[in-house]
């Protein structure tokens, strides 16, 4: 009996061992937005591993540049990126790998400094605190969205053991998949969120009589942010 419930304990442990390794994975990003000064450093650096991923299946270095998919890069980075019009495939014919996903990174920072001088000169300090804002909501809602799918996985994986499968082990490796794609819809909700977001307009300033009343504390960010449905 006591090897029996070791054994259970044993395997118990194992698949919250699983869960906890991706826990810390991701309360690292989390902690990241919340005590990081460099809030769009983070969200710059979600942009180069969409650009790299991107680039690693459309032109394959391991590929010859005549099976490369240019226009197919281009378009599946525009889904997410406001990459200009008139940057044409042919833009990028002659170019390695490498130089193609390090021109595609300058387009991103142009394109993200337009953007944060945009809002800036609406509402200065405002920038930040979005970027923090987009990046914790998603975190929060897709970890929460991740936690109900892998207990449905834990669930399914003892069935294989029928198929003389190790349930662990396919736990594991899906759990691994579905957290990779977890982390990839996070990086494309966030820049999809910011390169979307305006700001609302700010009231006018009040007459002499607004003035006169005591001060109100400062709008939360959260009264900025246009309402979107997920």
């Amino acid at each position: 009996m006591e090897g029996f419930f070791y054994d259970q304990r044993k395997q118990v442990f194992q698949y919250d061992e699983v869960m906890n390794n991706q826990r810390q994975a991701l309360y690292a990003e989390r902690r990241r937005a919340l005590l990081s000064q460099d809030s769009k450093g983070q969200v710059l650096s979600y942009g180069y591993q969409v650009i790299t991923d991107a680039v690693a299946s459309y032109a394959n270095p391991n590929l010859k540049p005549a099976e490369w998919n240019l226009e197919t890069l281009l378009s599946s980075l525009r889904s997410l990126l406001p990459i200009p019009k008139d940057l044409a495939p042919s833009a990028l014919a002659g170019l390695s790998s490498d130089a193609i996903d390090n021109f595609l990174r300058e387009q991103l920072h142009l394109v993200y400094d337009r953007k944060e001088h945009l809002i800036e000169q609406q509402r200065p300090g405002l920038m930040r605190q979005v970027e923090r804002f987009f990046v914790l909501q998603q975190i929060d809602l897709l970890w929460r969205e991740h936690l109900q799918a892998m207990n449905a996985l834990k669930e399914s994986v003892n069935l294989r053991s029928y198929a003389q499968k190790d349930p662990l082990i396919e736990y594991k490796n899906e759990g691994y998949d579905m957290f990779l794609e977890m982390m990839d819809r996070i990086r494309a909700n966030v820049l999809r969120l910011m390169f979307t977001f305006k700001p609302t307009p700010q009231p006018a300033p009040q007459a002499a009589a607004a003035a006169a009343a005591p001060a109100e504390q400062p709008e939360p960010v959260e009264a900025a942010l246009p309402r979107f449905a997920f």
